[in-house]
Parts: structure tokens; C-alpha cells; sequence
């Protein structure tokens, strides 16, 4: 059967450079300066402020929940501020740790203009500090009087460089890695958020792993032996040339006569399973794909990158996914990119807070961008080689969601919540639109079926995305738990109050001591009603609010299906020996529906250049990552690292 009712994918996916190798770049980050949590003291006070002398502990609440620190203080002055425990993001949050703090400690001020990018972190520490001058006695309002707004500069500077990108995430920062890698003597990337990292620092992490170690791959178990093989003669497999699928019978015959029995995985076998999804008239697009991921893998593996073990992820239950093992989510991407960048020494320069606000052209070229950062300064760049859209999509915008929607059943009241990080509104897509770029699919938009009840993110979700059950507010199953996220999401919108709960045990819950599989407190989630917790399948039922009789009746039914591997209610055919909800404590992370990749976007050829409607290319414009038709994700990486050495290498 066909496991998704999106549209095809037009045939505009690139050849993407699949024998490149990566090397590291120099990187020059301007406005941000560091993370220290801790500020230096103030010097003199103010006459105007009193306060009782000592120190204070205040709370602000964060993206994921309460901040805390300690604020000194003089008869007349904030004298020093700690930032203590709190669980914001590495890397979001760095700047406002940095610089709020210290505003405050300079001008004796409240009522700062908050950090756009870091909203929430910036606006946790000034009420945490609010809390101690209150405590202390001293006077609010004339704390916030007391904030003087730095003047904006008018300024215009120029600057020329080899190449410039829109957008330092996945894709912006894969493509500044290749070009300087291919020969780029000067780089230069506007980021409009304050960090490195878009939504691949916030996701998963999750990369297609097709060439994992035997160590890092699961065990090729009958239920996947049985999904193999459904897959292979699935009647879209049928439609792609029949010398591919030819290709994947005599490799999977040819693992077989192995002996191997970790989990059977092929490029092959990752663009058949995409075609799936897709349609078959992409395939070769696909194949192209999986090989320039795979090329990405390899450079990482050469460099020493570290890896979890592989999984399936929602939506996507073939248990190929690694992500990094160092740090949260997709923290270990840049973390490592880092440490590349530090050994090697190209130049790189990537400017935060400094979004682009139009394209430089001469005659009919692009030449470079024009950018406004957060001072005021204009900056125009630009670039002997081009310039290349890496913006990311357009989840984070409500308009633009409502704009191309034909496929979710949304009033112009309906609230759309998203799992993306600041930034993500469709700029790029608006200046390629602005230039006459054709787009496609712009009403394709990828819900993501695991959103937090709370705010929308996918971070703090608990249990193992694919080898979990899905029950809805009445406790009762409701749908396959692998299939693909639009048929999830959809399934998900017809449930009482659009929620489920992801149940899991021990075994399947990937909480790590104290902490889940994303890092986050296990407490602090159930604290803040992120997360139920019991030792009995009837303890958990009251805290969710459905029957006991129902929920259990539900995980001994899946159970039982779990134990056989046969599924006669909804056909799911993946599960392992964790697959049975059995071992206490017992989980249920609520979780709905959010905005998640738009799949739409402007069309390329397969250099990365953008086309006009006429189909001939835009000179000088190039785009990567989820601003263009079809990608996006932390593959965006390996996407955009070929167009960046592909434009250094021709």
C-alpha cells in the first residue's frame, strides 16, 4: 500500500556532487561574543535606587521552564548576576545570557528590548531579576524608566567576498563549509537569528545513516524482513527503472548470502523507500539524494564524528537515523563543525542578528545581498561567485501557512503552532519570488504528529518515536504508529481535542537516569504537565484523564499484537522485542499537532541556481535547504555542502 497521500515531487532535484569530500573553515562569528553566565560588577550605583543589600534568588520562566539566578546588590546598585538553573537551549539562549545581564548591571535598568532569536531566555532573566529587585525593595518602574534604547546606526558599509549565503543553518552552514573547503578565499554568512544552527540545533539531530557500523545497526528482526519485503512489492517500487529495483534485490540477496544479520540498508533501498512517499518519477532525484547524504556521512566518519545508535524516527520507521552523541538534538553538528573550523582556517565569517533584506543585482545578475543588522548598519556584500539563499522555510509564518494551504482543514482562526526555532517566515522564497523564481509545492506543508501540548516544540517529547503505542484522549489506539506524518497528522485532527499520548515503559521510554532522550528533566516535564509518570497502567489512566478500563483494555490488545507481530487492527508491521508496554514506570508524553517543514519552495537546476518561470536560471542566485521545493532537514547539510563546493569546483 502507499504509506503517504502527498503529491509527487516534480523532477527538479539535483545531481548533488556525490564525490565531494569536506574539509573544515575558519569562522569569525560577529555579535556574539561568548556565554559567560556570570557578569562583572557594576562599579558605581545610582542615587535614585535603594535597595536592601544581599543576595537575591529570582525565577523567569524559559522555553522549558523555570530559570533561576542570583542577583548582589549594593544600597544603590545591581552589583553582579548568576545565571543558575534553568534548561534552555545551548547555543539560542548564549546571548542572552551574555548580555542581558550585563545591560542590566550598566544601566541599572529593567525593560530591556529583549534579543530577537532569544526571546523567551531574555525575557525569563529580566523577570528573574524583577523577582530579586523586588525582594530587595527596590523600585520597578524606575529600573524600567531607566533603559536607554541604543540609537541606530545609519551607516552603509561594503564588503566583497567570493561567496555569500542567507542563513546559518543546516544548509547556510554546509554550504560555507564546502566553498571555503573548494577554494573560497572569503565567505561571508547573514544569519538573521543570534545563532548558528536554524532548526537543525533544535530537531532531533537525525540523519539517514544508509553505511552505518554493524555496532550502530539494529538487529534485521522478521518484522523488518516482513516490511522489506512489503516495501520491494509495494506497486510504486514496480514503477521505478527496473534496473534499480533489480540493483536492491541482488544487494539484499546478496546481504542475505552474508550472514549479516544487522539491518539490511542500501542508498538503493532509501531512495525506493522516499519514492514511497513521493511517487516514482523522482527517483533518480532521490538516489542522488541518498548518495550525497551518504558522502556527508563518510566525511563525518572520517573526522572522528561520534554517533548514537540508529533508530527509526515519526514518519519515517526504517531504523536508519543516527544523530549526534555529543551534546542534545543537533547540537553535536556544530559542536563538531567547530572543532573542524578551529583546525583548518578558512575564512568564514557569519554575522548574527543581520538579516537580508534584498537582493544586489547588476543588470540582470545577483551579485551579492543587502542586510540590515540589529544596529541599524547596512551592509551591502557582495560576491565575485554568487549568492545563495539558505533562509529555510516558512513554518513560522501563520500567513504564509494560510496563504498556500489546499490540504489541512484551517479557518483563518485556527491556531498554527510551530516545532521551528525564530526565523523561519519564507524570506528567502519572498526575494526569489520578487526576482521571478519559479516555486512548487508551496502547499505541501508537513505537519509533525509529536508537538507539545504547550508550546509546539519537539524537544520535550519522551518515548521511543516508532516502537511506541498512540492512544487518543479516551485512551484507545487509534492508527499504525509508522506510518508517515501527513496520514498521522490527519488521523491526529479527527481525535477528541486534536491530542495522543505517546505510551511507553522503560524499555521504550529512551529516558536516561534523570533526563530524556532530548536532555530534558524528567521532573521539571512532569512538574509542568509535559509528562505522566506511574508505576501502574491504572495510575497513569487517572493522570491522563481517560478510563482505566479502556487503557487497559488498549495496551493488552497492543500488547498481544506487539508479542505476535501481527497487527489486524491498523497493519503495522515493525516491532521488537521493546515493542510491549510491560515494564514499569509507565510514560505518557501528551503531545498534538504543529507546523513543521514546508515542503514547497523555489525550483532549481541541478547546479543549485534558481530558475525563473521560463525555466532559465536566475545568474548568480543559487538556493539550498528547505527554501527550495522538496529539502529540508539536517540532510540539508550534506544538500547545501554540495552547492557550495559545486560552485567553487566547476
Amino acid at each position: 500500500m502507499t504509506r503517504s497521500h502527498r503529491p509527487a515531487l516534480p523532477m527538479t532535484r539535483r545531481t548533488f556532487l556525490a564525490g565531494a569530500t569536506l574539509a573544515g573553515v575558519n569562522l569569525a562569528i560577529f555579535g556574539l561574543s561568548g556565554c559567560a553566565p556570570k557578569t562583572p560588577a557594576a562599579t558605581t550605583g545610582s542615587p535614585s535606587l535603594s535597595f536592601a543589600s544581599g543576595t537575591y534568588t529570582g525565577t523567569g520562566t524559559g522555553k522549558f521552564g523555570p530559570l533561576v539566578l542570583e542577583a548582589t546588590f549594593s544600597d544603590n546598585a545591581i552589583t553582579d548576576i548568576v545565571i543558575g538553573e534553568h534548561e534552555e537551549t545551548e547555543r539560542v539562549s548564549d546571548r542572552a545570557f551574555e548580555e542581558i545581564p550585563a545591560i542590566i548591571i550598566e544601566q541599572q535598568a529593567l525593560g530591556i528590548d529583549t534579543i530577537t532569536g532569544c526571546t523567551l531566555t531574555s525575557s525569563a532573566i529580566l523577570a528573574a531579576v524583577t523577582d530579586c529587585v523586588k525582594q530587595a525593595g527596590g523600585d520597578v518602574k524606575a529600573m524600567e524608566r531607566n533603559y536607554t534604547a541604543p540609537e541606530l546606526s545609519t551607516e552603509v558599509v561594503e564588503l566583497e567576498c567570493d561567496f555569500v549565503i542567507a542563513g546559518a543553518g543546516a544548509a547556510g552552514m554546509g554550504a560555507a563549509i564546502g566553498a571555503a573547503q573548494a577554494g573560497a578565499s572569503k565567505v561571508i554568512v547573514l544569519e538573521k537569528g543570534s545563532n548558528v544552527g536554524g532548526n537543525a540545533l533544535v530537531s532531533g539531530g537525525y540523519l539517514e545513516y544508509v553505511n552505518a557500523p554493524a555496532e550502530l545497526r539494529v538487529p534485521m528482526s522478521d518484522e523488518l524482513t516482513r516490511q522489506l519485503e512489503s516495501d520491494l512489492a509495494n506497486p510504486i517500487a514496480a514503477e521505478i527503472p527496473p534496473e534499480e529495483l533489480a540493483k536492491i534485490k541482488d544487494r539484499y540477496a546478496a546481504w542475505q548470502a552474508s550472514g549479516d544479520t544487522t539491518l539490511f540498508d542500501c542508498e538503493e533501498l532509501m531512495a525506493l523507500q522516499e519514492c514511497l512517499l513521493y511517487g516514482a518519477d523522482g527517483y533518480y532525484g532521490s538516489l542522488d539524494f541518498a548518495q550525497c547524504v551518504s558522502a556527508f556521512d563518510a566525511f563525518l566518519d572520517e573526522n572522528g564524528f561520534a554517533w548514537k545508535p540508529c533508530i527509526g524516527i515519526v514518519g519515517y520507521p526504517w531504523p536508519h537515523w543516527s544523530a549526534p552523541d555529543d551534546g542534545v538534538c543537533g547540537q553535536g553538528y556544530f559542536n563538531f563543525f567547530d572543532k573542524q573550523i578551529a583546525e583548518h582556517g578558512y575564512p568564514v565569517e557569519i554575522m548574527l542578528n543581520t538579516p537580508v533584506t534584498e537582493l544586489l543585482k547588476e543588470g540582470d545578475a545577483v551579485v551579492g545581498f543587502t542586510a540590515v543588522a540589529e544596529d541599524g548598519t547596512t551592509y551591502h556584500v557582495r560576491a565575485s561567485r554568487g549568492a545563495l539563499l539558505a533562509t529555510g522555510g516558512f513554518s513560522g509564518n501563520p500567513d504564509m501557512l494560510r496563504e498556500y494551504n489546499t490540504m489541512w482543514p484551517w479557518d483563518e482562526n485556527t491556531p498554527l503552532p510551530t516545532t521551528n526555532v525564530y526565523g523561519h517566515h519564507g524570506d528567502g522564497i519572498k526575494l526569489a519570488l520578487e526576482e521571478g523564481a519559479e516555486v512548487a509545492l508551496m502547499d505541501s506543508l508537513m505537519m509533525f504528529p509529536f508537538a507539545d501540548v504547550k508550546n509546539g516544540c519537539d524537544e520535550t517529547t519522551v518515548g521511543a518515536d516508532t516502537d511506541c503505542l498512540l492512544v487518543n484522549a479516551n485512551g484507545e489506539r487509534f492508527i499504525d504508529e509508522t506510518l508517515d506524518r501527513y496520514t498521522m497528522t490527519e488521523a491526529l485532527m479527527q481525535q477528541p481535542d486534536e491530542v495522543l499520548f505517546l505510551i511507553s515503559d522503560r524499555d521504550t521510554s529512551r529516558v536516561e537516569g534523570d533526563y530524556s532522550y532530548y536532555g530534558r528533566s524528567i521532573q521539571r516535564l512532569i512538574d509542568q504537565g509535559q509528562l505522566f509518570r506511574a508505576d501502574t497502567l491504572e495510575e497513569l489512566a487517572d493522570q491522563m484523564g481517560c478510563d482505566k478500563n479502556t487503557f487497559a483494555a488498549t495496551v493488552e490488545r497492543y500488547n498481544e499484537i506487539a508479542r505476535n507481530g501481527e497487527d489486524p487492527d491498523f497493519g503495522r508491521m515493525i516491532f521488537t522485542p521493546d515493542s510491549p508496554i510491560e515494564n514499569p514506570p509507565f510514560y505518557a508524553s501528551p503531545r498534538t499537532w504543529a507546523a513543521h517543514i514546508t515542503e514547497g519552495g523555489v525550483v532549481t537546476d541541478e547546479t543549485s541556481q534558481v530558475l525563473r518561470e521560463d525555466g532559465t536560471p536566475i545568474e548568480g542566485l543559487y538556493a539550498a535547504g528547505e527554501v527550495t521545493v522538496g529539502m529540508s532537514g539536517v540532510s540539508s547539510m550534506a544538500l547545501g555542502y554540495a552547492c557550495g563546493s559545486g560552485v567553487f569546483s566547476a
